[in-house]
């Protein structure tokens, strides 16, 4: 038997270098990993957050809401040709009140307007306001000025959806309030004004947040 041949060192530098690769392949598909894995607890971490702002930001406007009514005896109508989410912002801030003409009751742009603006039921410093036709579009900060094409929007920026009273076939008692959640996606309630049990479990609303919920 003829004794096994000694590596050269041409060899050793072969396998040395072969060897690196290796390393550095698992060291790149390890960090790929990691990376992965933060990224999805980060994208968690982050929708959490989002949800619980959207759920305070719900239970203001819906105490805001509350008090509009206590003040003018019912909660911001909708019914018109305005965009029903802009009237939510602009009665909130005041600049909305009712008007009764013999049998007929309207809501409609403020009368008198005081010097120092009107009375407003929300303190809209913690939300984005913004438009969805001009982003330059921006509150006034002492509300002196009609607030035009401006709206809440929620941590996913898209719009808080608002009815009342949009239609004359409106059954229910209360309003319509919700965040359309992360897919911005939704299917509105019927005339009826109704949220019903088939109307949240449509694939565009199971991810929808309600005010108390």
């Amino acid at each position: 038997m003829y004794p096994a041949p000694h590596p050269t060192s041409s060899d050793r530098r072969h396998r040395a270098r072969g060897f690196t690769l290796i390393e550095i392949l698992l060291v790149i598909a390890v960090i790929a990993i990691l990376a992965s894995i933060t990224f999805g607890v980060s994208q968690g971490i982050q929708g959490a957050q989002n949800r619980a702002r959207a759920k305070s930001e719900l239970a203001v406007l819906a105490q805001s809401i509350e008090q509009f009514k206590l003040r003018l005896g019912d909660f911001p109508w909708t019914r018109g040709s305005e965009v029903p989410e802009q009237v939510l912002l602009q009665a909130l801030l005041g600049w909305k009140e009712f008007k009764r003409t013999g049998g007929t009751t309207t809501m409609e742009d403020l009368d008198r307007v005081p010097d120092a603006g009107p009375k407003g039921f929300i303190d809209t410093a913690q939300f984005l306001v913004s438009s969805a036709d001009d982003p330059s579009k921006e509150l006034s900060a002492d509300n002196t000025t009609q607030p035009k094409g401006l709206v809440f929007i929620d941590p996913w920026g898209n719009p808080y959806v608002y009815e009342y009273r949009d239609t004359d076939r409106w059954e229910n008692f209360g309003y319509v309030l919700y965040s359309t959640g992360p897919d911005g996606l939704h299917i509105p309630v019927d005339d009826s004004g109704v949220v019903t049990q088939d109307n949240r479990l449509l694939d565009e609303n199971l991810d929808n947040i309600y005010p108390g919920e």
